[in-house]
């Protein structure tokens, strides 16, 4: 422990550059609480890369403007090419020992950088839980129940959980993405060495989760912080999220493509398939936002169900661990029966 405190007490000691990465797109009534939220840290060797892609409002005036005022903030502006080509510009623009990426409608605790730094010792990676944020409440997310420390076997497992859930992880599918967002981390520069995003108009969701399966891979040691340092803005879901998406089993066909080189052994193989059998939730969801008739939704969502890499996830899908109301769901994929389905899908939309 002695070691350890000494090892923390040396990198505050150098005082390492600590990058922030922003990408922004039209989010000027955000943009300025989350940047204050940044320049405001407690701990002020940091730079702010913010990128804006392109946006249509008064998002890059604002950014300019503030780095008038702070030199920390480093604005950068491409035409519009989507979240991932922003913060590949973002990171290939970066100085920092270490990296944090932070969404431009959200923002941070002022103390999340020093405590991080803190925290991290010779890890390569310093990751905690977040706020969601919703217009009436606040719901905070503890992705584990005290603070971790991962190393050799662990890392491996935290990189599978980024893949997909196994055993008795399925019991909450609404945590499939949780570890795996690219925000709620700070990272060692190096860890991230050629890793780069994949556009959205290839793999249509996901590009975070997709980012950590591959950094993982890498990852030798990992430290959970199990404190509430960021805030994840929920009630901005805006027309992105709102809008049908015709081409997304497409998109995701090829999300699972790529989440199947990071799946290096039989575990890796059974999350990712445990991944595919989850994801009729998302894809039904889309599918109502079709303009198509019910008929024509339901035909849709039996197609899906019925391709061979989908009837051999649900074939392997175990649903001891699904709580009642998710066992009749997957009961249903499971035995293609696309009308309950459809049912409960439509069920799931009015809840949500």
């Amino acid at each position: 422990m002695a070691d350890e405190f000494l090892s923390k007490q040396a990198i505050m000691m150098k005082n390492p550059l600590v990058s922030i990465i922003v990408p922004v797109y039209n989010t000027e009534k955000y943009i300025r609480e989350c940047l204050n939220s940044l320049i405001q840290q407690s701990y002020s060797h940091i730079e702010i890369i913010a990128v804006d892609d392109g946006s249509t409002d008064n998002s890059l005036c604002l950014l300019k403007e503030l780095s008038v005022k702070d030199n920390r903030l480093k604005v950068f502006s491409q035409p519009n090419q989507g979240v991932s080509a922003a913060r590949n510009l973002a990171l290939s623009k970066a100085t920092g020992t270490y990296v944090m990426f932070v969404d431009a409608d959200d923002w941070i605790d002022s103390s999340t950088i020093e405590e991080c730094l803190l925290a991290i010792g010779d890890a390569d990676v310093c990751f905690f839980a977040y706020v969601r944020e919703f217009s009436n409440r606040s719901l905070p997310k503890l992705l584990f129940p005290q603070t971790l420390y991962f190393t050799g076997k662990a890392c491996k497992q935290l990189q599978r959980r980024m893949i997909g859930p196994v055993g008795k992880e399925l019991a909450n599918p609404g945590m499939l993405d949780s570890l795996g967002t690219i925000w709620g981390k700070l990272y060692r520069r190096e860890i991230l060495d050629g890793t780069s995003f994949i556009d959205l108009k290839i793999i249509g969701t996901a590009e975070d989760s997709l980012f950590n399966c591959n950094v993982f891979r890498k990852v030798q040691k990992a430290v959970y912080i199990n404190k509430t340092f960021y805030h994840y803005r929920k009630y901005n879901s805006g027309a992105e999220t709102k809008r049908y998406k015709p081409q997304l089993f497409q998109q995701w066909n090829r999300l699972f493509n790529y989440m199947q080189a990071t799946a290096t052994d039989e575990i890796g193989q059974k999350a990712l398939y445990n991944r595919i059998a989850l994801s009729i939730i998302g894809l039904g969801l889309n599918e109502c936002l079709s303009p198509d008739t019910l008929k024509a939704k339901t035909t849709k969502i039996g197609e899906i169900i019925s391709q061979p890499h989908y009837r051999e996830a649900y074939k392997e899908l175990d649903l001891t661990y699904f709580p009642i109301h998710w066992k009749v769901f997957f009961f249903a994929a499971k035995h293609n029966m696309k009308r309950v389905l459809m049912l409960l899908i439509l069920c799931i939309k009015k809840i949500i």
